[in-house]
């Protein structure tokens, strides 16, 4: 099965040292190439906006099995 054809357009991103740092940890940390852990990260945003635009909430388990919820502020 071949895949559809997509358009890819090129952005220039202008980072912190910090978000740079952020950046490289997730890459390497993910074994992603940069643009895909942005890629990634993107989507991933795009997942969390839909949850909490839908009325939903994002909870996250602690290493000892409590659940709290995140709460996105701005």
């Amino acid at each position: 099965m071949t895949r559809p054809a997509t358009t890819v357009k090129r952005a220039t991103i202008s980072f912190r040292e910090a978000d740079l740092d952020n950046l490289k940890q997730v890459a390497k940390a993910t074994r992603l190439t940069e643009n895909d852990a942005i890629r990634k990260a993107l989507a991933t945003e795009a997942f969390v906006q839909e949850v909490l635009r839908d009325g939903g909430g994002v909870f996250v388990k602690n290493k000892d099995g409590t659940i709290r919820e995140v709460v996105f502020v701005g």
